[in-house]
């Protein structure tokens, strides 16, 4: 049992970066039709209450079992038809590709021949670790997103089911 949940950490961990700045600006942020409010079953087997707040323009999350008033907040921005970047923020920021599958979210993560084409393209590195680090500037993070959207070399690397 440990060995899957280990797994499934590492597939939902291979799907998304940690950033140092604001991926998705707050006047970016959208609310992306067809997400709805309601709970969610990350990769991970964790289960999250989604919720959009119009005061903040962002969307509240908070996992099962968290304290009252501390959980995370999510934004997301429009980079292609149909494929948005999402920056969730909590103790840490991760950025990751998403896509709306009937409720369900995909999550994408890059191949790794386009991923090291795009961080040369865009002057990024990468720093390893459990989740690995995307370095550069906030404009060339945002276009490394881009064009690995419009590049088509991802694949799903995670999905987040609508349960209720």
């Amino acid at each position: 049992m440990r060995r899957v949940f280990a797994l499934l950490t590492l597939l939902v961990l291979s799907a998304c970066y940690q950033v140092d700045g604001e991926a998705v600006p707050m006047s970016s942020s959208i609310r992306v039709d067809g997400v709805k409010d309601g709970r969610y079953r990350r990769p991970d087997g964790v289960e999250v209450a989604v919720r959009w707040n119009e005061a903040e323009k962002l969307y509240d999350v908070i996992a099962d079992g968290a304290e009252k008033g501390r959980g995370g907040t999510a934004r997301a921005a429009r980079i292609a038809p149909g494929i948005f970047l999402v920056q969730y923020m909590d103790a840490t920021r991760v950025a990751v590709l998403a896509k709306l599958d009937h409720n369900d979210l995909i999550l994408f993560a890059p191949t790794k021949a386009t991923e090291q084409q795009l961080l040369g393209a865009h002057g990024l590195s990468l720093r390893p670790g459990p989740i690995n680090s995307l370095l550069g500037s906030m404009g060339g993070i945002r276009n490394f997103f881009k064009d690995l959207a419009a590049s088509g070399g991802f694949a799903e690397g995670g999905r987040m089911v609508y349960l209720n």
